[in-house]
């Protein structure tokens, strides 16, 4: 699609042109820009560049119009009043409401399609955007720059700045920099990646306490120890009282080398196999969000959550905060407009003695947990996670109940079924 660009404020149009220059890489064609005399002494700029093919170029109609700048397509511009040989963001004007920024908001619920939006009033600019992307960065906090994409403001602004993404599906004025969000309260139903064990246990109570609906997915991905994490999700799922969906995930030639997927015991021990990521499985914390996140919209729920760990990041990368940071920064763009996703970590920051804390105030089932990566009839007690776990239990001055059970001669298959919701 095109971009938009401009500045509020009193801005240095030396800077404002380099910005409008970079801004070209979205579209060619266009790249009108207008200045406004706004009260107490600033100005506005508004700038848009098209992508071909559009018949704004050869009809001569070209953005801004009447003080409002626009990227995205408006699916119901007719029914909004567009009139024959208009462009769909010819509407806006008189769609959107500069009272205020909270009627601003408000009459952006009228449009249907996709958008991101610059609006001048009399005496500041609103910008606004559901996943279409702006930025903007503001000096001294007097004059603020935006454009549609972070790479705009390459070599633009001083070293070691950086641009501010608008959060998607919200409004700010750039006068205050207050902000307001556009989409409606969302139930809080989350859908919680449960292996079975220690960490996800933990954050299926902890949730369900604070009042989310949850729903435990498990992924069967052929580990040694399937069975005994699919029987302790489903014993789980009856202690929390909530449905549980198992949903086969055959690795195949994506299993790589890892020690989980393969029949031999190669398994690490102790704190060896707890400060590196010895039984690593290729992107497998993504795969499985990515899965969950899509059933999680086709069911209603709003949120995934993750039981990635303080402790367990600095072995594995997929446990880092940042890669859960990221990827909430990418959940909106995964899901239909106007939906909304979050991926949620309520034990990120933690270790494993203060997520075995939680646990306990929460009063999660964590007798049922399932930890060890060997399918042996009880937990080994020697693996990275068992070794973990007995040492956090420990901190906190109570026996892991796990290492008191008796041994099971028989670990019994527990009813399966593919993307099969149990109550």
């Amino acid at each position: 699609m095109c971009s938009i660009y401009g500045a509020f404020g009193q801005p240095n149009l030396n800077i404002l042109e380099k910005i409008r220059e970079r801004a070209k890489d979205r579209g060619r064609d266009g790249g009108r820009m207008e200045r406004y005399i706004l009260d107490w002494n600033r100005v506005a700029y508004l700038g848009n560049w098209r992508a071909t093919p559009t018949p704004e170029i050869e009809q001569g109609r070209l953005q801004p119009y009447d003080r409002v700048v626009h990227n995205g397509t408006i699916a119901n511009a007719e029914e909004l009043g567009l009139q024959s040989g208009q462009i769909d963001s010819e509407v806006l004007p008189r769609v959107l409401d500069r009272s205020s920024l909270g009627a601003f908001a408000e009459s952006l619920s009228k449009i249907k399609g996709s958008y991101a939006i610059a609006i001048t009033t009399d005496s500041t600019v609103y910008l606004a955007c559901n996943y279409k992307p702006i930025y903007y960065w503001s000096r001294d906090g007097r004059t603020t720059y935006f454009s549609s994409m972070a790479r705009h403001f390459v070599d633009v602004l001083p070293r070691g700045q950086f641009p501010v993404k608008l959060t998607p599906y919200s409004a700010l004025d750039l006068s205050t920099f207050e902000s307001v969000g556009l989409l409606p309260e969302q139930p809080k139903r989350a859908i919680v990646i449960c292996s079975g064990g220690l960490d996800s246990t933990v954050v299926a109570s902890k949730l369900k306490s604070d009042g989310w609906e949850i729903c435990l997915m498990h992924f069967l991905y052929g580990c040694k120890a399937e069975d005994n994490e699919a029987k302790a999700v489903k014993a789980i799922a009856g202690a929390l009282q909530c449905p549980r969906i198992f949903s086969e995930l055959p690795y195949g030639e994506m299993a790589g080398t890892s020690p989980l997927l393969r029949e031999e015991d190669t398994i690490s021990t102790a704190i060896s196999g707890a400060e590196y990521a010895n039984e690593w499985v290729p992107a497998r914390n993504l795969v499985f969000l990515s899965l969950a996140i899509a059933y999680a919209e086709a069911h209603g729920y709003h949120a995934v959550a993750l039981a990635n760990n303080l402790e367990e990041s600095g072995s594995y990368p997929d446990n880092e905060e940042e890669f859960t940071a990221i990827l909430n920064q990418a959940a909106p763009y995964a899901v239909q407009n106007g939906y909304g996703m979050q991926i949620l970590s309520p034990v990120g920051n933690l270790m494993k003695h203060e997520i075995v804390k939680l646990g306990l105030e929460v009063q999660a089932p964590l007798h049922l947990t399932w930890s060890c990566y060997r399918g042996q009839g009880r937990h080994c007690g020697e693996c990275g996670p068992c070794f973990m776990r007995r040492e956090a239990f420990k901190r906190n001055g109570v026996e892991d109940p796990v290492f008191d059970e008796k041994p099971s001669a028989v670990i019994p298959r527990v009813e399966l079924g593919r993307a099969k919701v149990f109550p």
